[in-house]
C-alpha cells in the first residue's frame, strides 16, 4: 500500500501508468479545454507556459551581460580619432598689400590603454558574480513557486469536487424528502410544521452547493492563468493511500536540508556576500590605481607661412605613458558612502537572521498541519462509520414513528459534514506535503512525480457515491 510520507525522499525513478502517460502525451492549444490531464502534465505545462518563469529567465539571461560588462574593464581600449581642417586667414595692414594664408591640416591619433592594476574593478567583477547567482536562485525559487501554485490548485480543485459531490448528495436528498413531505402533508399523513424543517435544510444545501461551485470556476480561472490555458483536472487521489505522519526523525533529517537548500535563506547568504563585496569595492576608491597607454600622432600640414612648428610637412609623435593615480580627497562622499555600506551589512546580516526564524517557522507549520490532518483521517474514518450507521438506524426509526424530522435531519447533516471534513484533511494533507517540500528547496518534477503515482483516472461523477465507501468495510 502506497504511503504519502515517502513522498518526502529526495530520490525518484518516474513510474506511471500507461493511462497517465497517454495523459501526459496529450497536446494542448492556448485557448482549447484539455482532456485526461494529470499532475505531471499540469505542471510541466505550467513551466513551459508561466509568464513568470518566463520573465524571471530573461532576467537572469540579461544579467550574465552584467558580467561580460564588467570584464571589459580587465581589457584593453584602443581608441583611433581623425581630424582634418581648413584654415583660411587673412591679416589686414595699415600700409602694404593684405596677407592671406590658406592652407589645410589633417592627421590621426591612435591610442592604447590598458589597466593595470584597479581594486575597484576587481570587486565590482566579484559583486556582478554574485548577483547572477542571486538571480539564478529567484529563477529557481520562481519554478518551485509555480511548481506549487499549479499543484495546490489542481489539488484545491479536487477537494472542491469532492465538497460539491456530496453537497448536491445532500441537496438531492433533501428535494427528495421534501416532494415526499409535502405529499404526506396533503395526504394528512404528517403535521404541517415538518415540512419548514425539511426546506430550510434543503435551501441551505442549496446555498453551499451555490457558492462551491463559484470557488470551482475561480480555482479553474487560476488555473488557467498559471497554465495560460484553460484546464480540467481529470486525475484524483486513490483511496488505497495511507496518510501518515512524519516521524520526528524524519523531520530533523527534513529541517537539515531546509537550512542548505531552501531558496529564501540561499538568496539572504548572498545579499550578505553581496553586500560585503560592495564594501570591499567602497573601499578600493581609497587605493591607487595604475594605467597604461600607448599614443601615436601623425599630423600632415601645408601651412607654407608658418615659422614654428608644426611647419610645412609631415610630423609622427609616440608617446608612452604610466599613470599612477592617488586618490586624496573629494569632499568625504567615499568615506560616508562607505560607512554606508558598512551599515548595509548589518541590515543584510538581520535580513538573514529573520528568513531564518520565518522558514523555521513556517517548517513547524507545515510539519504539525501534516501530522494533525494524519491524525485527523483517522478520527474522521471512524466518525463516518459512526455517523452513517446512526442515519441508517435514525431513518429506519423515523419510517417507524420512533424518531422525529428534526432528529433524521440532524443525522444526515452529521453525515455529510464529516465527509466533507475528511475529504479537506485528505487535499490538506496533500497540498501542506507539497508547500513542506517548497520550503525546504525540494520540489520539483519528482517530488510532484511521486504524488502523481498515487492518483488514478478519475470516472463519471454521477457514478462515484458521495459516502467514501472503503471506509464503510473496514
Amino acid at each position: 500500500m502506497m504511503k504519502l510520507s515517502k513522498l518526502l525522499k529526495n530520490t525518484w525513478q518516474s513510474k506511471r501508468s500507461a493511462s497517465a502517460l497517454v495523459a501526459a502525451c496529450t497536446s494542448v492549444t492556448l485557448g482549447l479545454p484539455v482532456q485526461a490531464t494529470d499532475l505531471l502534465n499540469v505542471v510541466d505545462v505550467a513551466l513551459q507556459r508561466n509568464l513568470s518563469l518566463s520573465s524571471a529567465e530573461t532576467n537572469l539571461a540579461a544579467t550574465e551581460y552584467e558580467l561580460d560588462i564588467n570584464r571589459g574593464n580587465f581589457l584593453p581600449s584602443l581608441n583611433v580619432s581623425a581630424n582634418t581642417n581648413w584654415n583660411d586667414g587673412s591679416t589686414h595692414k595699415y600700409s602694404g598689400p593684405n596677407d592671406r594664408n590658406s592652407y589645410n591640416n589633417h592627421g590621426v591619433n591612435v591610442t592604447l590603454t590598458q589597466s593595470l592594476f584597479d581594486l575597484g574593478d576587481i570587486y565590482s567583477y566579484g559583486s556582478t558574480q554574485t548577483d547572477i547567482d542571486i538571480e539564478a536562485l529567484r529563477t529557481e525559487q520562481t519554478r518551485q513557486q509555480i511548481i506549487r501554485e499549479a499543484a495546490t490548485a489542481y489539488f484545491e480543485y479536487l477537494k472542491n469536487q469532492a465538497q460539491i459531490r456530496a453537497t448536491q448528495a445532500e441537496l438531492e436528498s433533501s428535494e427528495a424528502r421534501l416532494t415526499l413531505i409535502s405529499r404526506n402533508i396533503e395526504l394528512g399523513n404528517v403535521a404541517g410544521t415538518e415540512r419548514y424543517e425539511v426546506l430550510a435544510q434543503k435551501e441551505r444545501t442549496a446555498d453551499s452547493l451555490r457558492t462551491l461551485r463559484k470557488d470551482q470556476r475561480i480555482i479553474l480561472n487560476d488555473l488557467a492563468n498559471i497554465l495560460q490555458q484553460p484546464l480540467k483536472p481529470d486525475f484524483d487521489l486513490q483511496s488505497s493511500i495511507q496518510f501518515e505522519a512524519i516521524s520526528s526523525a524524519r523531520q530533523n533529517e527534513l529541517n537539515s536540508i531546509m537550512y542548505t537548500s531552501d531558496l529564501s535563506l540561499l538568496i539572504a547568504k548572498q545579499e550578505v556576500n553581496k553586500s560585503r563585496q560592495v564594501l570591499r569595492e567602497t573601499g578600493s576608491t581609497f587605493a591607487p590605481s595604475l594605467k597604461g597607454s600607448i599614443g601615436y600622432t601623425y599630423d600632415n600640414t601645408n601651412d607654407a607661412s608658418a615659422k614654428i612648428y608644426p611647419d610645412k610637412g609631415v610630423t609622427e609623435e609616440t608617446v608612452y605613458t604610466l599613470t599612477l593615480d592617488v586618490p586624496i580627497l573629494n569632499g568625504g562622499r567615499d568615506y560616508y558612502r562607505y560607512q554606508q555600506n558598512k551599515v548595509d551589512i548589518d541590515r543584510t546580516e538581520i535580513d538573514l537572521q529573520n528568513s531564518k526564524n520565518l522558514s523555521q517557522q513556517q517548517f513547524d507549520e507545515f510539519i504539525y498541519n501534516i501530522n494533525d490532518f494524519s491524525a485527523s483521517l483517522t478520527s474522521l474514518t471512524t466518525i463516518i462509520q459512526a455517523n452513517y450507521a446512526s442515519y441508517i438506524g435514525i431513518q429506519k426509526a423515523h419510517k417507524l414513528g420512533t424518531r422525529t424530522i428534526t432528529d433524521l435531519l440532524s443525522a444526515e447533516s452529521k453525515l455529510y459534514g464529516s465527509i466533507r471534513n475528511y475529504e479537506n484533511a485528505r487535499y490538506d494533507y496533500v497540498i501542506n506535503l507539497i508547500q513542506l517540500n517548497e520550503r525546504i528547496g525540494n520540489l520539483n518534477m519528482a517530488t510532484v512525480g511521486k504524488i502523481a503515482e498515487q492518483m488514478s483516472p478519475v470516472g463519471d461523477d454521477s457514478s462515484q457515491s458521495p459516502i467514501p465507501l472503503h471506509l464503510m468495510v473496514q
